[in-house]
């Protein structure tokens, strides 16, 4: 079991119900983590720029442990800016996807994660980058990163709700080609792109899965990728992705890679961990092996 001197937990306060969740949430660090953590001291961001500030000044006063309660999107602004210092990120999931704690197979209500994680181990996880900018979890660029606009929209969170964007936008969506330069292997284009996904995870999140086998320690990243032609053959095979993964879609592309470069027409957002992130026309994609400590489930 790690134990720790100084923890500095950041909670979203927009993600679940509001101030009961909080109190049990508080409650359950109090009574579970007696015995692994000296001292405690919580945070309440309000942006991301804010929370950038906050991890910074918790690092400064000395933070061994950072723990973020909240959705893939809040842990992922935080968790890149742990990497390569050697403090270790911990997760209690809030979000719609929990995309990270899925894959640490953490449990998924907050207070028995806290639970969960007090006699947890410390790992070490890969980061993704797409020009640089990391990622923890996911990068899209196709349809797959235009759905993200109308999900952002919606009053609801969830799987449903990512269903209804992504039917919302399939109709009005028109792919730009890519060619692909896996490695130092010969280029190869998709000419109508509907879905392509780095996963540095095993998946997005709700229990969509990119890879079910995917080791986030393994100094590779996972595309998998379909073409809107097939999308009425990947729509009828729809529930592998819950079981065996996105890459199992028919006609589904699928590659294993430390470094793939893409290139399109023109610069469109790309989807990095739930935000969309403007990209220029050419995205290189490299992987930092191990940067991130991580405290996971004890095993």
């Amino acid at each position: 079991m790690a134990t720790f001197r100084k923890v500095r937990i950041f909670y979203n306060r927009r993600s679940g119900p509001g101030i009961s969740r909080f109190q049990r949430v508080e409650e359950a660090f109090e009574r579970a983590w007696a015995e692994t953590a000296d001292e405690i001291g919580w945070y309440f961001p309000t942006s991301r720029e804010d929370s950038l500030r906050k991890v910074r000044a918790a690092l400064d006063d000395g933070a061994d442990l950072v723990v973020v309660c909240g959705g893939d999107g809040t842990v992922s602004s935080i968790g890149v800016s742990l990497a390569g210092t050697g403090v270790p990120l911990a997760v209690v999931p809030m979000g719609s996807g929990n995309g990270l704690a899925r894959h640490f197979r953490q449990k998924l209500d907050p207070v028995e994660a806290v639970e969960q994680l007090a006699g947890g181990r410390i790992s070490a996880m890969d980061v993704g980058c797409a020009n640089g900018a990391p990622f923890l979890v996911s990068a899209s660029v196709a349809w797959d990163a235009e759905l993200v606009r109308a999900y952002d929209r919606m009053p609801m969170r969830g799987v449903g709700s990512y269903v209804l964007a992504g039917a919302m936008t399939f109709l009005d969506y028109k792919p730009q080609p890519l060619t692909v330069v896996v490695e130092d292997e010969d280029p190869f284009t998709i000419p109508d792109p509907l879905l392509f996904s780095v996963g540095n995870v095993s998946g997005w999140g709700g229990g969509a899965l990119i890879d079910p086998e995917s080791d986030a320690s393994d100094g590779c990243l996972e595309l998998v990728a379909g073409r809107k032609r097939d999308a009425a053959r990947m729509l009828a095979d729809i529930a592998v992705v819950f079981s065996g993964g996105s890459r199992a879609l028919p006609g589904a592309i699928h590659r294993s890679f430390t470094r793939m470069v893409v290139e399109r027409p023109e610069p469109a957002p790309i989807q990095l961990d739930g935000e969309l992130v403007q990209a220029d026309a050419r995205i290189e994609f490299t992987v930092r092996r191990r940067a991130l400590r991580i405290l996971v489930p004890g095993s």
